[in-house]
């Protein structure tokens, strides 16, 4: 079982590591090197467009952990970009299918490029092994933290 001190040093780091995911100077830093402005809602949907290859709506919200309302607002900024398309699923056309543009996969391998040049510079001081047992424990502490108890 932790301590209270011990969790209560984990809940800043996490409150540090979201203000500086959340920055302005971050989302300024990505824009300039990716070469286009989208907001990290709307990359994190695109991402998952890409990654996955068309999908309902509803997967995709599911994917992003978005509520509905707020996947659509992302939805309408990056159609209204030429990154994603949507049309109806010809099954069920109640049910709407949404699909990265090829602008869409370009700006999404764009912001991996940017991301992976930053990292590396970031971290070289790091060692291979500390970055993969970092990353390991940041997906688990997620995970823990969305199970509900």
């Amino acid at each position: 079982m932790s301590t209270e001190a011990s969790r209560r040093h984990l809940n800043e780091a996490i409150s540090a590591l979201t203000r500086f995911a959340r920055s302005r100077k971050l989302v300024a830093l990505h824009v300039e090197r990716a070469g286009f402005d989208l907001n990290f809602a709307a990359l994190d949907v695109l991402d998952k467009a890409v990654e996955h290859g068309p999908m309902p709506a509803s997967r995709l919200a599911s994917q992003t952990h978005m509520a509905p309302n707020a996947l659509s607002r992302q939805l309408r900024l990056l159609e209204d970009g030429g990154y994603i398309d949507r049309r109806l699923d010809r099954a069920d056309a109640r049910v709407t299918i949404i699909e990265a543009t090829p602008r869409g996969r370009e700006a999404s391998q764009r912001l991996h490029e940017a991301n992976d040049e930053m990292l590396a510079r970031q971290l070289r001081d790091w060692q291979p092994e500390e970055l993969d047992d970092l990353a390991e424990k940041i997906l688990r502490l997620v995970d823990d933290l969305r199970r509900a108890d």
